[in-house]
C-alpha cells in the first residue's frame, strides 16, 4: 500500500472528544440503591430491637423529693394538716382520768408532774363538760403557725334552765319605766340569775419532736378561771403566774399613786375577767411595761400585748393590794416567751 493510499485512510478515522466519553448505563444504579436501602432499614430495625430490650431490663428511676416538695408539705400542715394531730391530743386529754394519764400529752408534763398532781388533788377528773368534739380551729397568724403554734377553742354561750326561767311579770308601768321596779321584782326578775356563765377554754398546741403537746397551763387558767379567783379573793401573801392582755388604762378612782403608772390585766379567753394594778415607774417591771405607754403621749393610742406575769397580794390582811411581783416575759411562757432577763432592755 502506498503511503498515499494510508494517508487517505487515516482521513476517514473520527476521534471522539474527551467531553463525549462514554457513560454507564442508569439501569446499572437501581441495584446498588437497593442494596442501600435495605442496609438502612436493618440497620434501623436493629436500634429498636436493641432499644425495646434494654429498656425492659432497666428498672424505672426513683422519685426523690426535692427541696420544695418538702416546703410544700410542711405549708400543707401548718394550714390543715396540724387540726387532725391535735383533735387527737385534745381527745385522749380529755379522756384522760388522772394527772398521770394527762403527763404524756401536755407541754413540759415532766415539770408540771407536782403542779398537777396539787392542782387535781389526787380525785379522779372529769373533762366531760369541755368534751373534744366541741372545740373549734381557731386560725393564729401564718407567722405563729410557722413556729409550731395552733390553737383550738371551746365557747359556750350562756345557758338558760327553762323549768327554772318561770320569774315573776313586771307591770307595765315598770316596763314603760314610769315607775321603778321594788327590790323584790328586779331580783326575781333578773334573767341572769336563771343562767349558767358562759365558758371559754383555749387550747393551745406547741409542735415538738414528740409530736403536738397542749399547753396545760393555759389551758387550766381559762377553763377554771383561776385569774378571776385570784384577783376577785385576795388573800395576802399569795402568789401565782398567769397569761394575760396587758394595756395600760387610768387608775381607779382615788388610787392614784405618785410615781406610779395604772395597767389593765385580762384573762386572754374570759376578757371580762379583769383587774388593775399600779406598778411603780421605776420598778424593773415598770421599765419593761413602759413600751405600752401611751397616757401623756404625743401618739395616745392604747397597745394590748400579751404577757406572763407573777401576781402577788401584798399589804395589811384587811387592806391588801395587787402588785405584778414578777415581769416574766412578753408573750405567753413556753408558747414563744421566754423567761425574761432583767439585765437586758425590753424590746
Amino acid at each position: 500500500m502506498t503511503p498515499q493510499a494510508n494517508e487517505t485512510r487515516k482521513t476517514h478515522v473520527k476521534i471522539a472528544p474527551a467531553s463525549q466519553s462514554v457513560r454507564p448505563h442508569k439501569s446499572g444504579l437501581i441495584p446498588v440503591m437497593l442494596v442501600l436501602l435495605l442496609l438502612i432499614l436493618g440497620a434501623g430495625t436493629a436500634v429498636l430491637f436493641v432499644t425495646s430490650e434494654m429498656g425492659r431490663n432497666v428498672p424505672p428511676p426513683s422519685v426523690i423529693p426535692s427541696a420544695g416538695d418538702l416546703t410544700a408539705r410542711d405549708a400543707n400542715y401548718i394550714r390543715i394538716g396540724w387540726q387532725k394531730d391535735a383533735a387527737e391530743v385534745l381527745r385522749d386529754f380529755m379522756a384522760a382520768t388522772s394527772s398521770e394519764e394527762k403527763l404524756p400529752l401536755i407541754l413540759n408534763g415532766r415539770e408540771l408532774a407536782t403542779r398537777l398532781d396539787e392542782f387535781y388533788g389526787g380525785v379522779v377528773i372529769n373533762d366531760s363538760d369541755t368534751p373534744a368534739e366541741a372545740f373549734s380551729v381557731y386560725e393564729l397568724s401564718e407567722e405563729d403557725r410557722k413556729r409550731g403554734l395552733f390553737m383550738m377553742i371551746y365557747d359556750q354561750p350562756p345557758q338558760f334552765e327553762m323549768k327554772e326561767f318561770f320569774r315573776p311579770l313586771a307591770t307595765l308601768e315598770v316596763q314603760h319605766g314610769l315607775d321603778e321596779a321594788d327590790l323584790l321584782l328586779s331580783t326575781l326578775a333578773r334573767a341572769g340569775n336563771f343562767a349558767m356563765e358562759p365558758l371559754r377554754v383555749h387550747a393551745f398546741f406547741k409542735k415538738t419532736p414528740e409530736g403536738l403537746k397542749l399547753d396545760w397551763e393555759i389551758f387550766a387558767q381559762t377553763k377554771y378561771r383561776t385569774f378571776q379567783n385570784f384577783v376577785e379573793l385576795p388573800e395576802t401573801g399569795q402568789t401565782n403566774v398567769f397569761r394575760v392582755f396587758i394595756v395600760e388604762d387610768v387608775p381607779d378612782k382615788n388610787r392614784a399613786e405618785a410615781g406610779t403608772r395604772t395597767y389593765r390585766l385580762a384573762d386572754p379567753a374570759n376578757t371580762g375577767d379583769t383587774a388593775r394594778v399600779n406598778v411603780k415607774v421605776d420598778s424593773e417591771a415598770g421599765r419593761v411595761l413602759s413600751t405600752l405607754n401611751w397616757r401623756g403621749t404625743g401618739d395616745g393610742r392604747p397597745q394590748t400585748r400579751t404577757a406572763t406575769v407573777e401576781l402577788s397580794w401584798t399589804g395589811d390582811e384587811n387592806a391588801p393590794q395587787l402588785e405584778i411581783s414578777r415581769f416574766i416575759c412578753w408573750e405567753f411562757l413556753g408558747l414563744g416567751g421566754k423567761a425574761h432577763d432583767s439585765s437586758v432592755s425590753a424590746k
